[in-house]
């Protein structure tokens, strides 16, 4: 709950445990996801990374919220599955957010990190969460915030952070 309510500077940067911070998201999600959703952690032993934790923990509520949504349009009678997966490789820290609701089409998938681009119902969206999100975690934090959607269905984002970002920047 901290990461959400102790603001830092926009610039500001610090220590932060990702596990700590999807656990604390979890909490402020669940009701997005309670009825349409059942969630599944596999959260990795993983180094602190140097990031601002408020956009860190914003990105990933905004992933979580979206999958909760896709799964939520599709008006099942059953309960779909998010899943959250963190992991190292070499100088990265990766977090996917993998839901199966109905997926992204190819066509689609090329615009949706730009700002104001939705395809939620007018009202119901804004367009700028995952713009909004790739800007954090590309521009602000040296990382990479990508989409897949495998043949079987669904959608994976996938965020990865370097465990030392440069100084310089």
């Amino acid at each position: 709950m901290r990461s959400f309510s102790f603001k830092h500077d926009i610039d500001a940067k610090f220590q932060f445990d990702i596990n700590k911070g999807i656990l604390d998201t979890l909490i402020i999600a669940h009701n997005e996801y309670r009825y349409c959703a059942d969630l599944e952690t596999n959260l990795e032993e993983l180094p602190p990374v140097q990031c601002n934790p408020e956009q860190i923990s914003q990105v990933i509520l905004n992933l979580i919220i979206n999958s909760a949504h896709a799964i939520a349009s599709q008006l099942r009678t059953s309960n779909g599955k998010i899943q959250i997966h963190t992991w190292r490789e070499n100088n990265n820290i990766y977090c996917s957010i993998a839901d199966d609701g109905p997926g992204i089409p190819p066509e689609i998938q090329e615009h949706i990190f730009e700002p104001f681009f939705t395809t939620k119902k007018p009202g119901k969206g804004t367009g700028l969460g995952l713009s909004i999100s790739y800007d954090i975690i590309v521009h602000k934090h040296d990382g990479t915030l990508s989409v897949n959607c495998p043949a079987e269905g669904g959608t994976v984002f996938t965020i990865s952070l370097p465990i030392i970002i440069n100084k310089d920047k």
